[in-house]
């Protein structure tokens, strides 16, 4: 017997019980104690089959179903035997909460349709793993649908092709650790309100889930890709969102911690949607053709890495600038002052640079303050040799929250002196 399938090595143990397998199928064919030999011969292909399950998934398994429309539909458990549905393997699968059952879909010449009303609901803990993101489609046509899968177990989703139409939406978690792997989600022809992956934690907080390397193709005007409610310490990886009415949503209070990296959006309405839930974490994130980019109602969260082509301003839109007040005396800091209103600031930004006009022809030094003078961002040195203006890049690459303060102070050689002064502002 060979050593490999599928051109991986067989683990030690499956050796041994394909090894079983092959005496097995020999006895079978010489007529020895036909019946105990066919018995056995399932018992030991069942072994098989759920120990090369494990290696495919990468996780403790106890059962494998079989999901193909070449199938005879029967069991599930083999190709040849293959429920020639989802939801018949879903259907079949055990619903024990100690139990995880592998479904491996076959690619379909169409698409595999759930064809069920409403939110079509399974509570067992499993792993569905499909050929390849567009090999294998899913949808749900029946005319009362609502979506496509709601999962209330233990589940993750691979390489599969997540279809929506009319005002069916795509995939429900309700649990914690929920996985979404290799996954295409596709929505361009709906013709209502749907979301594609709902992150569900209303009815208790969940937590723990992983999305990686994704895509979400929807539609403007009705398309929200992803919706996490009320779940925390979620993390989204190379994951693209284009077309979209919204890219992400995050709404509820208990919605903290959520991480984004490298994750991109392109031509949405509303790329990010920040209703409520604390630090959230945004690294390595393009934006572009979005209209906005963030709508953010909280502003306690990270920004690092933000690409896209964001214009730069200059604030106050005008001649006249701030007047910002040194001490009295020599070398001190003046007092505080606003550079630009946390109402101003309606999207997150940046602060690339100063433009500063001395009263006096010395030295002076200007710093800026993103918590009303707590704290320090930037102190720039301004040597002015005479009345001139002097423009200073901010040596910080910090992006602020919306509605964030920007205020700072100065001082200069003499005292008594003032600088007028503009920021160069990059909303994103």
């Amino acid at each position: 017997m060979s050593g490999f399938i599928n051109n991986k090595p067989l683990t030690t143990e499956v050796a041994a019980i394909q090894a079983e397998v092959d005496n097995l199928d020999g006895e079978a064919m010489r007529g020895t104690d036909s019946a105990a030999t066919a018995v056995n011969l399932a018992v030991a292909q069942t072994s098989i089959d759920d120990s090369i399950g494990s290696g495919i998934s990468g996780r403790v398994i106890t059962a494998t179903l079989y999901v193909s429309p070449g199938g005879d539909d029967s069991d599930g458990s083999s190709w040849a035997k293959a429920y020639q549905t989802i939801q018949g393997a879903l259907d079949a699968a055990s619903t024990d909460a100690n139990d995880c059952t592998l479904i491996l879909v076959a690619p379909h010449a169409t698409y595999y349709n759930i064809n069920t009303t409403g939110d079509p609901t399974w509570s067992g803990n499993y792993e569905i793993v499909g050929t390849h993101r567009k090999w294998a489609a899913v949808k749900n046509t029946h005319e009362s649908a609502t979506s496509i899968f709601k999962f209330t177990g233990k589940t993750s989703i691979k390489d599969l092709a997540i279809s929506t139409q009319g005002s069916v939406s795509g995939v429900i978690f309700t649990k914690d650790g929920w996985r979404v792997r290799n996954c295409g989600f596709n929505s361009s022809t709906t013709t209502g309100a749907t979301t594609s992956v709902y992150i569900d934690g209303s009815a208790a907080t969940t937590r723990g889930g992983i999305m990686e390397d994704v895509q979400f193709i929807g539609n403007v005007s009705y398309t929200k890709a992803i919706y996490i409610n009320q779940s925390s310490v979620n993390e989204f990886r190379s994951v693209t969102i284009h077309d979209c009415l919204t890219g992400v949503q995050i709404a509820d209070t208990d919605s903290d911690n959520n991480e984004f990296h490298n994750v991109g959006f392109g031509d949405c309405a509303l790329a990010v949607d920040i209703d409520a839930g604390n630090d959230q974490h945004f690294y390595d994130i393009n934006f572009h053709d979005n209209t906005p980019n963030v709508d953010d109602e909280v502003g306690d969260h990270s920004w690092r890495g933000i690409r896209g082509n964001f214009p730069i301003s200059i604030y106050p839109d005008d001649l006249t600038g701030l007047t910002v007040p040194t001490h009295a005396n020599a070398n001190t800091w003046g007092t505080d002052t606003e550079f630009r209103a946390a109402a101003t600031a309606t999207k997150p930004f940046k602060v690339l640079g100063v433009i500063a006009i001395p009263s006096v022809s010395e030295k002076f030094r200007i710093r800026l303050s993103g918590d009303s003078g707590s704290t320090f961002f930037d102190d720039i040195y301004i040597d002015a040799t005479k009345r001139t203006s002097s423009a200073a890049a901010v040596g910080t690459d910090y992006i602020f929250n919306q509605g964030t303060r920007i205020s700072g102070s100065c001082q200069s050689e003499s005292g008594g002196d003032t600088l007028t002064v503009w920021l160069k502002i990059q909303e994103i």
